[in-house]
């Protein structure tokens, strides 16, 4: 036997003892055997030698190498490295067997594959080309943090890997504790690995969670966690509903039909309800993408469900719903789009537990559909789209509802070279909006204290006073929307520029000009009535109704299938002065600020239609804007002034703070607030008055953990307090938990017949090392502001239900698990539902949801209702 050895450390590419071997080999060879045989005694070369022809190089890296002529081995120790089509084996020792071409790696051996996986084993058989082999007591890591251990693990080719008893998981070790189980994992007598099919599957397979065995499967199959997209089932979904579909559960299956489209489908079983069958396609293009989702009911007993308006009808057996997105990208600026969601009626997404992108939670409010083209560029966009939507609240009727086609938004901004333009410079705006909108019916609402139907007390209607007996007038009923056609179209071309004098003030001159032009035509026709029969004293059977009729916007419109519009042009300066003062813990800014706007009066606006601006919230985001309404139908007149100042104090090491305080004065002219429209919008809003009320804004964030802004407005006479909010979000070791208050007092004018006041707290509190508990609650404290109210109907008097100062309007806990490789979580939820009714009937809302989320397994979630009402928010408006 002839030995030769090296000691000491190697070069990491080719050693000199390898070097100095093939020397001598290729010498000897060049006499006693043709250069081919010489060429595969070099170490690199009897490695590689097994390789069927491949010339790919193989390099070796070792601390001593010994070969063995007699036993035809040539073994490689201490800290072993061999380098080989992008794998690296490393191990204490190894042994490479010429006659077998055979590999075998001894001692803390680690395989890394091309892929970025990594195997770890006491001991591995492999052939010279690493793709066949045997694994003693092996762990795979992969690159995506998934891991694999086997007792014995076969490599039979690069096709398919054998795990003997095997066990998979996507959870890393503990590092405390590298013997304890893993979170998860799924173990099984023997799990096959086929590369080509990139799946696994797994024989007689357990899975276990916390060391714990919770499900047996004889057969199971998973794709590789490699891959993103693979067919196969998915996690069940279950669900149970006491009354209505009782308990359910949908296994859904995921088939890729090709590389850019697949398909999700679904079958359901209720035990109440029968079958239900979802279908979900999704294909993506070259340049975009598009979904369909269809799904659909034959109801075994339907009459489980409550009667309109409470629900479904009860012989409605045939419910469904579909939905669809897409965008396609005509250019790099320019795409097309659609978001559709519509369901055979307002219960169902409730009823079957079924979201879309317009659901929040579980408060199902409306089905939103809408297509659009937008074009974005620099500076400006133009879009354009339709909607329409499906009431799902239970106080929407639906032909009240609008369908809004087209709406067109264009907005360019523009900067001028004052070198070109003769000096002027700045920036000019082009801000334009066409919108078209129709409905069947028009909405009303009575002012003062909200007025429900007679027979169901589900819908808005108005109804005479005492001090007033006609119902639908402007001094005692709001009109809300138009039944009927509006079209409005307006365009704003505005004009600003910056100046800095040499003391730092800020000067910023502006000009515009606003034109709109509007179309009206109210039907005069349709209408809706509930009725409600009574018996009288004297024994006689009464009725007593109340119709919704088109016929009644005439009292709100001056004029009807006629064009109207206005031209309003303005000029005006805003003035700031930014003050900086260092100090010894921080830098201080106080800026005050001042801005003059002067338009002509325009016309009156007591009986113009406002669709779009009838949400107007006076502070301190909307203090300096030009025009405070929040959409086009209504615009500022007269000459208006704009006064404040703001601070802000960059403290360091103790955070930030924020201030600002400000006022807004009708100077001159026609106060566009105090004029209402139909929906008398800016009456109660802080501006209907010559000098506003006033606005502040404070904010302290003494570091990320911390954080508080509260937003306040003031009577201007007497600074009593006419609305706040506050938050406050606070996070301290293991507990974070955030506050929230709002208070508003009653605008009767506008529907807000009662002060509004809530307050909300969260929290969370992590007790160990990924485990934790949560909770939220929410108070109604201005519930019991209609203890007192009171609702005649024919010949009876009913009460509102009473309620404490604090009114739980929902509260919910939860406790959840949460790591790298597993989300769980059990939470309840209990809250009030919308009252409706005579008396006012407020039923509480129960549910559990329980959620598991697998990483590269997949997820379920389970609700289970407790009461068969509809969720709402819990939070009384009437």
């Amino acid at each position: 036997m002839t030995t030769r050895g090296v000691s000491g450390r190697v070069s990491p590419r080719v050693s000199p003892f390898i070097s100095w071997l093939a020397l001598g080999l290729a010498l000897g060879g060049a006499l006693f055997a043709p250069w081919s045989a010489a060429r595969a005694e070099t170490l690199n070369d009897r490695f590689a030698a097994a390789n069927s022809g491949d010339k790919t190089p193989m390099n070796v890296d070792a601390d001593k190498v010994t070969y063995n002529d007699h036993e035809h081995t040539v073994v490689a120790t201490g800290d072993v490295q061999i380098y080989y089509k992008k794998k690296i084996l490393e191990a204490d020792k190894v042994t490479y067997f010429r006659d077998s071409g055979q590999v075998l790696a001894e001692g803390s051996v680690k395989l890394t594959d091309s892929d970025g996986s990594v195997t770890h084993a006491d001991k591995m058989e492999l052939s010279g080309d690493f793709k066949r082999g045997f694994v003693d007591s092996a762990r795979s890591d992969s690159k995506d943090r998934t891991h694999m251990t086997a007792t014995r693990t076969e490599k039979l080719d690069e096709e398919t890997t054998v795990f003997e008893k095997g066990a998979y998981t996507a959870c890393d070790t503990c590092a405390e504790h590298p013997d304890r189980a893993p979170v998860w994992r799924l173990r099984a007598r023997k799990i096959i690995h086929k590369n080509a099919e990139q799946r696994l599957y797994y024989e007689n397979a357990t899975f276990e969670l916390f060391g714990l065995p919770i499900v047996w499967f004889p057969f199971l199959s998973t794709p590789d966690p490699s891959v993103p997209r693979a067919s196969g089932f998915l996690a069940p979904h279950l669900s149970y509903n006491a009354t209505t579909t009782g308990f359910g559960v949908g296994q859904p299956y995921f088939y890729v039909i090709s590389p850019d489209k697949d398909v999700t489908v679904t079958p359901y079983y209720y035990a109440n309800q029968g079958f239900r069958g979802d279908v979900e396609y999704r294909q993506r293009l070259d340049n975009g993408y598009f979904t369909l989702d269809l799904t659909g009911i034959h109801q075994n007993n339907p009459s489980a469900f409550a009667g309109w308006p409470y629900g479904a009808e009860k012989t409605r057996a045939d419910r469904g719903m579909v939905q669809s997105q897409g965008t396609i990208w005509l250019n790099q600026s320019w795409k097309f789009g659609w978001d559709i969601a519509r369901a055979s009626d307002k219960w169902f997404n409730n009823d079957y537990q079924v979201g879309n992108n317009t659901l929040n939670g579980n408060y199902f409010r409306e089905n939103s559909s809408t297509v659009y083209i937008t074009g974005q560029g620099d500076r400006g966009y133009f879009d354009l789209r339709g909607y329409s939507f499906q009431g799902l609240a239970n106080t929407d009727y639906q032909p009240q509802l609008a369908a809004v086609w087209p709406m067109l938004d264009y907005n360019k901004t523009i900067s001028l070279d004052p070198a070109k333009t003769f000096g002027i410079g700045g920036e000019i705006e082009i801000d334009a909006n066409y919108t078209r909108s129709t409905a069947t019916l028009a909405s009303y609402q009575q002012i003062g204290s909200y007025q429900y139907d007679s027979r169901y007390g589900m819908f808005s209607v108005c109804r005479a006073t005492a001090t007033n007996p006609n119902a639908y007038s402007q001094s005692n009923c709001l009109l809300r929307g138009i039944g009927g056609e509006y079209d409005s179209a307006t365009i704003q071309l505005s004009w600003k520029r910056k100046f800095i004098d040499p003391l730092g003030e800020v000067w910023t001159p502006f000009t515009f000009a606003r034109a709109n032009l509007n179309y009206l035509n109210a039907n005069v026709n349709g209408s809706t009535s509930f009725s409600r029969s009574y018996v009288d004293a004297s024994g006689d059977t009464q009725t007593i109704t109340d119709t919704v009729s088109n016929a009644n916007q005439a009292n709100f419109l001056s004029h009807n299938d006629k064009f109207g519009g206005y031209i309003t042009p303005g000029v005006g300066l805003e003035w700031r002065y930014p003050l900086l003062s260092k100090t010894p813990i921080g830098d201080m800014v106080i800026e005050p600020i001042a801005q003059i706007i002067a338009r002509p009066n325009g016309q009156a606006t007591n009986n113009m239609v406002n669709l779009d601006a009838q949400s107007l919230v006076f502070d301190d985001s909307n203090l300096f804007e030009w025009n405070k309404y929040s959409g086009y139908d209504r615009f500022e007149t007269g000459v208006r002034a704009n006064y404040g100042a703001q601070f802000t104090y960059d403290l360091h090491e103790y955070g930030s703070a924020s201030a600002l305080v400000g006022q807004s004065a009708q100077v001159a002219g026609v106060n566009s607030y105090a004029t209402p429209d139909a929906a008398n919008i800016g009456l109660s809003s802080g501006l209907d008055k010559p000098l506003s009320d006033y606005v502040t804004r404070l904010a302290y964030a003494p570091s990320a953990n911390y954080s508080f802004i509260a937003k306040t407005r003031f009577d201007q006479s007497d600074w009593s307090m006419r609305r706040i909010d506050v938050q406050a979000r606070a996070k301290y070791g293991p507990l974070a938990f955030g506050v929230n208050y709002a208070n508003y007092v009653a605008q009767p004018l506008i529907g807000y017949n009662e002060r509004r006041e809530g307050l909300g707290l969260t929290s969370r509190y992590d007790m160990f090392q990924n485990y934790f508990v949560q909770g939220d609650i929410t108070w109604d404290l201005g519930r019991h502001n209609y203890d007192d109210v009171t609702y005649v109907i024919g010949n009876k008097t009913y009460y509102a239900p009473s309620a404490p100062l604090f009114a739980i309007a929902s509260w919910g806990a939860g406790i959840g698990y949460q790591d790298e490789c597993l989300k769980l979580g059990l939470n309840y939820r209990d809250s009030i539902s919308d009252g409706y009714g005579y008396p006012p009937n407020y039923n509480r809302n129960k549910s559990v949801l329980f959620t598991l989320e697998l990483r590269t397994l997949g997820d379920i979630r389970a609700p289970f209702s407790l009461t068969p009402s509809v969720i709402q928010d819990g939070v009384r408006t009437n």
